[in-house]
């Protein structure tokens, strides 16, 4: 049984930010390369109204159905098992690769500001991370929170500090690929890296079934969430190519300290650019943590359901999933070998799939159930679900700039979870059939 009442609306707040704020200090300025800033920002600003609109369906799904399944409990509920499944599968997926992009995004600002990476830091985050996880849901979220706050007070530290550095010129010139300063075609290329601004942050409702009074937590923390990671992406977006350079921050691994570490800033081996720095692996690890708590919870809620093995479904003496915990670590942690941009794109690809059916059962629930309670109700839900359906087709089709090799994995591995399915339900058959009926 997983531990109830832990976790109070700041709790839920920090979890919502922890999962979002390592993209605002990494991956997200690909899409500069991409299509330049202005076709950035108008791509930014899209994907805050399919994230924030998205998070906040979620909110009024997880007052109703609340579980640590979270987004395939929803599926489930309004289609059936199969597509729950998938779903499920889909998002346990893109959380567990995304922890493989967090160790390397970690690494590159140690790198830059310590002096040492590579493997034995991504062996030493996955150990003591996980490790953390075991120990329990209290201790873990606790961390997360802690974490998320120093980054969020590092971002806006950043902003204040590089404010006085922007200029127009600098946002407002074209990488060498990119021919105008917007257009469709330059939205189009830079809507998947816009999203990782904002991505994951719907995942807080798997957080609902350990929540203190759901109806009140739940959506007063995803809100909180919301408001707060709006403010740091634009502040981000601004201020890091404003005072660095559109090109050079683009192309690097570390933009922030990148930006302030340029001539045009605080110059090579700034002590305000360090600490800054410092402030962005506590927010990638603040991410860590919560990747690998909602991939946990994920996997765990489909196995208790038998979708999954039963060892997958076991918890500890403190109430954690820690066969879960430990899969995680199995397969991220080999992942962090892939280059971030692609591992990126398959995450916003996966997950964006989940999205059509979160969106597809949120209006299919309210229509289908309308007297399941719902401590909290969106106003317009309906109308953001329509608008979410429509931007979220735009971001699935962006996606398929993805590497040949990494789709390939992908389609085979779903192929192998639609065979494990099948393979279940078919068991599952023979055993209802061979019970013996009891005619007393």
């Amino acid at each position: 049984m997983l531990k109830k009442s832990a976790l109070g609306w700041p709790k839920i707040a920090g979890l919502g930010i922890a999962l979002v704020v390592a993209g605002q200090f990494s991956g997200w300025n690909f899409g500069l390369m991409a299509g330049g800033w202005l076709n950035m920002l108008i791509a930014t600003l899209l994907m805050a109204l399919l994230c924030g609109g998205l998070a906040l369906c979620v909110a009024e799904l997880s007052t109703a159905l609340p579980s640590a399944g979270g987004v395939f409990v929803y599926a489930q509920s309004a289609f059936g098992p199969f597509v729950g499944y998938l779903v499920g599968v889909a998002c346990a997926l893109a959380l567990t690769v995304g922890t493989g992009a967090a160790a390397t995004f970690i690494c590159a600002y140690t790198e830059s500001i310590f002096g040492f990476g590579g493997w034995p830091v991504k062996i030493a985050l996955f150990a003591v991370i996980i490790g953390i996880h075991l120990r329990g849901v209290g201790e873990a979220m606790g961390l997360t929170f802690i974490a998320g706050v120093i980054a969020v007070v590092a971002l806006l530290t950043f902003g204040v500090a590089m404010a006085p550095h922007v200029e127009l010129a600098n946002l407002l010139r074209l990488p060498a690929n990119v021919t105008s300063p917007v257009s469709l075609a330059g939205i189009f290329a830079c809507v998947p890296f816009a999203i990782w601004l904002f991505i994951t942050v719907e995942q807080t409702g798997s957080a609902a079934e350990e929540a203190e009074n759901p109806g009140r937590t739940m959506p007063r923390g995803i809100l909180a969430a919301i408001g707060t990671l709006l403010v740091t992406a634009l502040v981000v977006l601004v201020c890091a190519p404003g005072a660095g350079g559109v090109e050079l921050v683009g192309s690097a691994g570390d933009p922030l300290y990148a930006a302030m570490s340029g001539n045009s800033a605080f110059g090579d081996g700034s002590w305000l650019a360090k600490v800054i720095g410092c402030g962005g692996v506590f927010g990638l690890i603040a991410t860590f943590f919560s990747l690998v708590y909602a991939a946990s919870r994920q996997l765990f809620a489909m196995a208790r359901d038998g979708l999954f093995p039963q060892w997958l479904g076991k918890t500890g003496k403190r109430g954690t999933p820690f066969p879960a915990l430990l899969l995680i670590g199995a397969i991220g942690l080999p992942l962090s070998a892939v280059d971030p941009a692609t591992v990126m794109l398959a995450v916003v690809l996966l997950l964006n799939v989940c999205y059509l059916f979160i969106f597809g059962a949120y209006l299919r629930i309210k229509s289908s159930q309308p007297d399941l309670p719902r401590p909290f109700r969106l106003a317009g839900g309906s109308v953001i679900a329509w608008l979410g359906l429509a931007l979220t087709l735009v971001v699935i089709a962006a996606c398929f700039q993805l590497d040949l090799m990494m789709l390939i994995a992908l389609a085979v591995t779903f192929v192998l979870c639609i065979f494990n399915f099948l393979l279940r339900a078919r068991l599952q058959g023979r055993s209802d059939d061979t019970e013996v009926p009891d005619h007393a």
